[in-house]
């Protein structure tokens, strides 16, 4: 079952066929949210990052796109597939109904809802296999390249490059061939008590659960958390790397090439992340 524009359907089928070419050929704001046992975490946060996208993109946004109502859109969705008592990741996509033109430059937007159940974060992932460049194609800088649909493509691309080559996740790299994140989420790399992860204007994405470990970093003693440009070569030299994404948590990196990480940081992290999380 989805949720299109207020109302339930059991498939895509369902929908009138010129709504369904929409979502096809429109650029769609997509914002992925958690929700254990009919409670949204960090709503607040997904929700003001989807207006956010939404006003970059110049997409209307009608007066009904509440906090509101939309959480009500998601719950109700989650009561109708019976996942309202269990976890479960919503996928919220938005997408103009018509293509600009001179007459109507703003056009009216479109929302779908899609809900499937997963296992809650309950420790530190650990990989499996080792990470590694992706270097055919970079990440646009700059706002722009921080919205979600920006280099989706180029996601997809990477995907390819990383399951040929049995890697656990790639990193994407931007125009100055700078570290943006990793096909899975935010980057953080540990060297000593220091962890700097890519600032927002590198082109990753400002997601919100990197929000979240940002702030609890910043507030953890003996730890000096810098936003700045990450050069490739550091990579080897750092301590750690872990990643954060909504769908993981915290995964640690196994190996980068010929360095092989430790864990400790990571793990210490997440005790904290947890407690945020369940108080989300």
């Amino acid at each position: 079952m989805i949720v299109f524009d207020g109302d339930v359907y059991t498939n895509l089928n369902s929908i009138a066929e010129k709504e369904i070419i929409n979502m096809v050929y429109s650029s769609a704001v997509e914002e992925r949210v958690r929700v254990e046992a009919g409670k949204i975490i960090f709503w607040e946060e997904h929700y003001f990052r989807i207006m956010a996208a939404l006003r970059i993109l110049r997409m209307g946004i009608p007066m009904l796109f509440t906090l509101e109502y939309l959480e009500e859109q998601i719950l109700n969705l989650l009561k109708e597939k019976v996942l309202d008592q269990v976890s479960s990741i919503v996928s919220l996509s938005f997408f103009s109904k018509e293509l600009a033109t001179r007459s109507n430059a703003v056009s009216p937007t479109s929302f779908l809802i899609k809900a499937h159940q997963v296992e809650t974060p309950n420790q530190v992932i650990t990989s499996s296999r080792s990470i590694d460049l992706y270097k055919d194609h970079y990440v646009v800088k700059g706002l722009y390249g921080s919205l979600e649909p920006t280099n989706t493509r180029l996601r997809k691309l990477a995907s390819v490059y990383v399951y040929e080559n049995d890697w656990e996740d790639g990193i994407l790299l931007n125009n100055e061939k700078e570290v943006t994140e990793t096909l899975t989420g935010a980057l953080f790399i540990v060297k000593g008590n220091e962890i700097k992860t890519p600032p927002t204007t590198s082109g990753c994405r400002l997601s919100v659960y990197r929000k979240i470990v940002i702030d609890l970093l910043e507030k953890s003693e003996g730890v000096n958390l810098l936003e700045e440009a990450v050069s490739p070569f550091e990579l080897q030299k750092a301590d750690e790397l872990f990643v954060v994404s909504l769908s993981e948590g915290i995964q640690s990196v196994k190996q980068y090439r010929k360095k092989v990480f430790h864990t400790e940081v990571s793990h210490k992290l997440f005790t904290k992340f947890i407690t945020k999380y369940r108080l989300g």
